[in-house]
């Protein structure tokens, strides 16, 4: 039976946490959701650089870890204790696309409605005539308490007070290594959020470290940051920085299945450096060799040709058979003939390994070259429009191309041509021709498409 005395200390004791939580800001992770943050310990970090940036001993903080690790959520923990601390200044927070960027205000929002935030925060309530994701109020708020966008958005008549946030303006790699996409990005930050900036407003930026040339990546290299918390998924040991994220066998797993660069910059938060030859490590085996496999184990054969698309140009045929997770690459086209000869070529390439289907580029020429092409074979013609940028392609399947692809040396002139223009392919962009390399990745793509379960 619970005496009366013992309410008393239980009701003193809830108080005393309220107040440590309100104060702390640990405490209030701890409070507001302890069974995850007692399993995840090493937010203690980031939760005491987020309580040095309140108590105004830093100014300026960066934050990268690995996908998953719950930067997001301590981040919107962290505004919502905050406002509660200081209801009527105002935090801008922004993202790399407007739909995650709501996502974030709603997170933020909902949690200033909770029972357990009410509980410490009691003042800090939602303004009814202020509501709105793109900017909402809490009650006595000078401006708007909580505002943003996505890259590229805008926004008018907003300043940002006590905190100006980036988390993940960059969607991946691929935003990050292209130059035209990671100047537009530094370009909208400068003159969009750093506009929105006030004299004594503190700044975080969080997000993967994916370039050194990325938004966070510029601001270590000028000394901006009067901290930076960088945590890798395996530690110095090997070891899963936090096995209830995922274990160290998962992270293993990940690292022998992508690219190395992606795996450094992703998960362990060592930015991409674009330079040197990607394919020098290529796996090859001699056509004896290959002949002496067994033909009834292929699970189906794929092609990809990427059209000459300008003078100088090849047209790149590859043709890849799958056997038990290996894809071997058996025939191939390298030539800057005209479609009138190269197009019967392929046919008859198609037509010899039995090709199920085959991907075309479909730049000016691609269109055009499918057609004909449908005409001279039974393999079904897809047609296949890249929106991403050439070299991230590239690199984005390197890791499928070096782990899984077996290029059968035939002694033709096409395969040691289309291998050379390969092996000598640049990360830096710098390869006078790289048409082998892209018909290779967009080989690996429709592999990685017809067959998920074999690479995923």
């Amino acid at each position: 039976m619970i005496t009366d005395s013992q309410n008393k200390k239980n009701f003193a004791l809830r108080l005393l946490k309220q107040e440590l939580s309100r104060r702390n800001f640990w405490e209030f992770c701890l409070y507001y959701d302890k069974e995850f943050f007692i399993k995840r310990t090493f937010l203690k970090d980031v939760a005491i650089s987020f309580q040095q940036i309140a108590e105004g001993k830093i100014n300026s903080l960066s934050v990268s870890m690995p996908p998953r690790a719950g930067k997001s959520y301590i981040t919107s923990l962290f505004c919502a204790w905050t406002l509660g601390n200081n209801p009527t200044e105002s935090i801008m927070r922004n993202t790399c696309t407007s739909s995650l960027y709501l996502k974030f205000s709603y997170d933020v929002r909902n949690i200033l409605r909770t029972e357990k935030y009410r509980e410490i925060f009691s003042t800090a309530t939602l303004s009814m005539d202020k509501q709105n994701l793109n900017g909402w109020n809490v009650n006595g708020a000078r401006q708007v308490s909580y505002f943003g966008a996505g890259v590229g958005g805008t926004i008018i008549g907003f300043g940002a007070s006590l905190l100006a946030i980036t988390d993940d303006l960059y969607k991946g790699l691929e935003d990050a290594i292209s130059d035209n996409q990671n100047e537009r990005i530094h370009q909208w930050k400068e003159a969009t959020h750093d506009s929105r900036i006030e004299r004594k407003c503190s700044k975080i930026d969080i997000g993967t470290r994916w370039s050194v040339n990325d938004v966070i990546g510029r601001n270590y290299e000028n000394k901006r940051y009067d901290l930076s918390i960088v945590i890798p998924a395996l530690n110095s040991q090997g070891k899963s920085f936090c096995e209830d994220v995922l274990t160290t066998e998962q992270y293993n797993e990940i690292r022998d299945r992508i690219n190395p660069d992606i795996w450094l910059a992703e998960y362990q938060q060592e930015p991409v450096d674009l330079k040197g030859k990607l394919f020098t490590d290529i796996k090859k085996m001699s056509l004896d060799e290959f002949n002496q496999l067994d033909k009834n184990a292929i699970e189906g054969s794929l092609a990809y040709i990427d059209v000459s698309d300008q003078g100088a140009d090849y047209t790149a045929m590859a043709i890849g058979v799958l056997i038990k997770k290996e894809v071997f690459i058996v025939d191939y086209l390298y030539s800057r003939a005209n479609t009138d000869v190269t197009i019967p070529l392929c046919a008859d390439k198609l037509t010899k390994w039995k090709v199920n289907f085959c991907r075309v580029e479909s730049n000016s020429m691609g269109a055009m070259f499918s057609r004909e092409l449908m005409k001279h074979t039974k393999t079904k013609i897809l047609q296949v429009n890249n929106t991403t940028n050439k070299i991230t392609r590239i690199i984005m399947q390197s890791a499928t191309i070096l782990n899984n692809f077996t290029f059968i040396d035939d002694k033709t002139p096409e395969q040691k041509q289309f291998v050379e223009n390969l092996i000598s392919f640049s990360k830096e962009g710098k390869s006078k021709h790289d048409d082998a390399p892209d018909c290779s990745a967009g080989l690996s793509m429709f592999f990685r498409s017809m067959f998920p379960k074999i690479f995923y």
